[in-house]
C-alpha cells in the first residue's frame, strides 16, 4: 500500500464523480439536505464537464468560499446547493475519537496516553497499524500487550464513518471488533452481539434495528479499507 493507502482517513481520490452521486442517491439524507437530490444528474453531468471527477476534487474546492462563489457562478448552480454539498463531502470523513469520551475507559489509560499526547485515535494510528509498530509502542508506552490489542482495535473501528466514542465501545465489546470482522458478518449477529454488550455493558443507549445494521454494513462498513493488521 502507498503511504495516502495507509492514512486514517479514507483517500477520497478513490470515490469518483458517479460513485459519490450514488451514494447521495442512495444513503439517508438529512431533510434538510434533500435539495442535493433535485436535478442530481444534470447538475453532476455539469461538473463532469468543468473536470470535477471525484469526492477530492470536491473537497479541495468546496472549502474555499471564493472558489465555492466561483464553482456556483460557473455551473449556474446555487451557492447554498454547494454548500449542502460541502457537508456531504465531509460526511465521507470520520470524526477522530477522544480516548477521554469512551465510555468505561481506564482512567490510568487515558493519562498515560495524554502524556504522550496521544488524545485520539488519528493520533495513535501510526503506532498501532500491524504488529511491528505495535511493539514499538508497547517498548515505548510500557501499555500491556492486551491494552495496545484493545485500544487499536477502537481506532480500527473509529475509522468507520459515524463510528463514535460510545458505538466504538459497544462494537469492540463484541467479537465482531474489527473493520474486517464486521465487513464480513451476518447483519443479523452483528445486531446480536450488539445487543448483548449493550445489554452488558451499558455503554450505548441508542435504538438498533436490522435494517440501520444491514445498510450500515453494507453502505459504510464494507467501504472502509482494511489497514490495520493483527
Amino acid at each position: 500500500m502507498t503511504k495516502k493507502e495507509l492514512s486514517y482517513m479514507p483517500d477520497l481520490s478513490k470515490i469518483s464523480l458517479d460513485e459519490f452521486k450514488n451514494e447521495l442517491k442512495t444513503g439517508r439524507l438529512l431533510p434538510s439536505r434533500k435539495p442535493l437530490l433535485e436535478d442530481i444528474d444534470t447538475k453532476f453531468s455539469k461538473f463532469k464537464k468543468i473536470g470535477i471527477d471525484n469526492a477530492e476534487n470536491f473537497k479541495e474546492i468546496l472549502k474555499s468560499g471564493s472558489k465555492l462563489k466561483k464553482l456556483a457562478k460557473e455551473t449556474d448552480i446555487s451557492e447554498n446547493y454547494f454548500k449542502l454539498l460541502k457537508r456531504e463531502v465531509n460526511n465521507l470523513l470520520p470524526t477522530p475519537i477522544k480516548f477521554g469520551d469512551i465510555p468505561n475507559i481506564s482512567e490510568k489509560i487515558v493519562i498515560k496516553l495524554d502524556s504522550l499526547s496521544i488524545t485520539d485515535t488519528e493520533i495513535l494510528f501510526p503506532y498501532v497499524i500491524d504488529t511491528n509498530t505495535r511493539k514499538k509502542f508497547e517498548s515505548m508506552s510500557k501499555f500491556s500487550t492486551e491494552e495496545i490489542q484493545w485500544l487499536t482495535k477502537i481506532v480500527d473501528v473509529s475509522r468507520i464513518k459515524w463510528v463514535g466514542p460510545k458505538l466504538a465501545r459497544l462494537i469492540v465489546d463484541t467479537k465482531y471488533d474489527t473493520v474486517e470482522k464486521l465487513a464480513n458478518a451476518k447483519p443479523t449477529d452483528v445486531l446480536k452481539a450488539l445487543n448483548d454488550a449493550k445489554n452488558t455493558h451499558k455503554a450505548y443507549e441508542g435504538p438498533l434495528g436490522i435494517n440501520d445494521i444491514d445498510s450500515w454494513i453494507r453502505q459504510v462498513v464494507s467501504k472502509t479499507p482494511v489497514i490495520i493488521s493483527y
